[in-house]
């Protein structure tokens, strides 16, 4: 007879309260996203993941300017803080690239967040397109940068949505082919063959 998982028999154990993910070892927070207490298994990036997201981080980082204060972080958690529900039940995504205020706070909030990048696998792929896309919307993060691999080298396009605030929803303002060009949340301008070499 073949035993059950955990979870079949137990369906609380893929549940997490914010205290006992703080008490997981980081290796095995690195696995997981958490919505509505519910435990979210991610799959590891293929190299062409890492390679871009990485090149983009640095180039971003490297365009911020001093002032204001803003940091440019990979593979943090953006806490929710609207889906938050009054039982204090945990949300929180990890974006690929994240690009936030300077605060005092020992954690990222989604309010502080200026800009969230995800690059787009065939294993991530309904989530950032779909999920991802609502929740951050929904969070009022101002822009969402989605980046398609499979081009060459790497890169296909990136799409950029900036939130609609009155319905709390993304709308695609652009689509660049070839180069990343970014007014705000400061100016940027990154050609796609940086990334991918």
């Amino acid at each position: 007879m073949t035993s059950l998982p955990p979870w079949a028999v137990d369906p609380g154990s893929l549940t997490l309260t914010e205290a006992q993910y703080d008490g997981l070892p980081d290796h095995a927070r690195e696995l997981i996203e958490v919505i509505d207490g519910n435990v979210i298994f991610c799959p590891g990036g293929e190299p062409e993941h890492s390679d871009v997201t990485r090149r983009l981080a640095i180039r971003l980082d490297a365009a911020r300017p001093a002032q204001p204060c803003m940091r440019v972080s990979t593979g943090v958690d953006v806490h929710f803080v609207k889906r938050r529900r009054s039982d204090g039940t945990l949300s929180f995504r990890r974006p690929d690239i994240s690009v936030y205020r300077c605060t005092e706070d020992d954690r990222l909030f989604a309010r502080d967040a200026l800009m969230v990048v995800e690059v787009v696998t065939s294993a991530s792929g309904y989530t950032d397109t779909v999920d991802k896309l609502a929740e951050y919307a929904y969070e009022g993060i101002p822009l969402y940068l989605l980046v398609f691999l499979g081009g060459d080298p790497y890169l296909k396009m990136i799409q950029e949505y900036r939130l609609d605030w009155p319905s709390r929803t993304y709308r695609l303002t652009l689509t660049h082919m070839d180069e990343l060009i970014l007014k705000d949340p400061f100016p940027a301008r990154i050609a796609f063959g940086e990334l991918g070499n």
